[in-house]
């Protein structure tokens, strides 16, 4: 029986060493390289004066090998699945949110996620601020409101540390993913455009209402009465939606990758959607992409996008960002109704004492408020406490080190121009972005945002720190 021992053993570092390889391979030839080329040192549980032991790779390895894999499910779901609901059309939810409150569970109970001290502090507060307000207040209470409110932002208190070069691989799975909806949004734009039918891809046709997520509009005429519909990338709840992905995923190729093809693609999908909020970050974002690049791009693209605006406008092209602007003052309209109304709104509720601590009621909200914002619709239905609860947990979550221009283009677009206070798919992109896939190196190593760590985690860390020092994704 002792012989054996040391054949078990070996067969399982041959296991391990096995996982490791394949997950260097994706990471890219250089980061294979370079690790293998590493001095090996005896094994010890205790890191060197590089920070590192032998010990720890693996497990470091295949920790970031999780994380990537959860937080490549999760992109998957919430791009491809968003339209999907469980339940009675009188009481749906989100199968996206379904999958990532159960993804999410087994992670906690694994050991492998972990929450964040602070933002958990700061949600439980939140939580404890909302039910307070209901249970003041007195007034009829919307129960699935409260309790997909109480749970999706439950979704921005886990956090997964991982490093530099294993997020920038997230990321650029994010934008593969938005390959396939770009490429849709061409064909529904240009094969209406050039039959005068209407939108031959849509889901509305494959798939029985009730599987269906309903109260969005699958199906946007532009202009309203006409059989034109605004493209909407197949998979997404509306055009506005699939316009914001393919923006988020420009400002993250202009922000990281920098590859030509991928970002004029991610463009062109924005502006073929004919989505105002897509165009809207592209535009918010613009100032801080364009920072990085020499005066000479700088002033090219510049100049290449204002003839291509003056361009459009003499040929009276449809430019629904423009139609936009014209309606504000029209509380009717769609602008309207996502920025005056509600900025309106926002300023009298502000100024009413009475809704310091509670509101009108969960899911009370009306019509009368126009398309609200998320802090006009806590306010309204919570109170201003809980507003500012909210707040504080959001600017906890979306105030970081990296991927800057997205995080101002998203939370400009998130709080002040419409009602995504519930939108769940939203909410959850923020979260695999920003909280849940953390890059080590831009979090001060996350010392102070994880709540458990094991014995070998400072060796991880200081191992982590060493080898992001050089980038080596491709």
């Amino acid at each position: 029986m002792p012989p054996r021992l040391p054949s078990l053993f070996q067969g399982h570092a041959s296991a391990t060493s096995v996982k490791s390889e394949r997950y260097l391979t994706t990471l890219g030839a250089p980061a294979a390289a370079r690790f293998k080329a590493q001095p090996r040192r005896a094994a010890t549980n205790q890191p060197d004066d590089s920070g590192w032991s032998e010990n720890v790779e693996s497990p470091r390895i295949n920790e970031e090998h999780a994380a990537i894999k959860f937080g490549t499910v999760q992109l998957f779901v919430v791009v491809y699945l968003q339209k999907l609901a469980l339940g009675p059309l009188s009481f749906q939810i989100s199968l996206p949110i379904v999958i990532m409150a159960g993804h999410i569970g087994f992670m906690l109970i694994t050991g492998r996620m972990r929450f964040a001290p602070l933002r958990l502090g700061c949600y439980m507060l939140f939580a404890g601020s909302c039910l307070l307000s209901q249970a003041v207040s007195g007034a009829s209470v919307s129960i699935p409101s409260i309790v997909e409110l109480l749970l999706i932002y439950s979704f921005w208190t886990v956090t997964w540390f991982v490093s530099e070069s294993a997020y920038r691989l997230l990321l650029k799975r994010f934008v593969g993913m938005m390959i396939i909806p770009a490429l849709i949004v061409f064909v529904q734009f240009f094969y209406q455009k050039i039959t005068g039918l209407s939108d031959p891809i849509s889901m509305n046709r494959l798939l029985p209402k009730s599987v269906l997520l309903q109260h969005y509009f699958y199906d946007a005429h532009y202009p309203w009465n006409s059989t034109f519909q605004r493209p909407n990338g197949f998979f997404f709840l509306e055009p506005s939606v699939v316009s914001l992905f393919a923006a988020s995923a420009a400002i993250i190729e202009m922000t990281y990758f920098k590859r030509t093809r991928y970002a004029l693609l991610m463009i062109a999908a924005t502006a073929f959607s004919m989505g105002g909020t897509g165009l809207t970050m592209l535009l918010i974002a613009s100032p801080f992409l364009l920072a990085r690049q020499p005066l000479p791009v700088f002033l090219l693209i510049g100049a290449t996008a204002l003839i291509a605006l003056l361009t459009a406008l003499a040929l009276d092209v449809p430019l629904p960002l423009l139609s936009r602007v014209g309606e504000l003052h029209h509380a009717s309209s769609s602008a309207g109704g996502r920025i005056w109304l509600p900025a309106e709104n926002f300023v009298k509720l502000l100024s009413d004492p009475s809704y310091f601590l509670t509101g009108t009621g969960a899911g009370s909200t009306t019509a009368s408020l126009g398309n609200p914002w998320p802090v006009v619709k806590l306010m309204n239905e919570y109170g201003l406490l809980t507003t500012i609860l909210y707040v504080a947990l959001y600017l906890m979550v979306i105030s970081r080190s990296y991927n800057l221009p997205l995080a101002v283009a998203l939370s400009v677009i998130f709080h002040f121009t419409g009602g995504y206070l519930l939108g769940g798919t939203t909410v959850q992109f923020i979260a695999i972005i920003f909280c849940m896939i953390v890059p080590l190196s831009r979090e001060g190593l996350g010392l102070t945002s994880s709540s458990t760590r094991s014995s070998r985690q400072p060796a991880m860390l200081a191992g982590a720190r060493a080898l992001d020092k050089q980038p080596y994704l491709p």
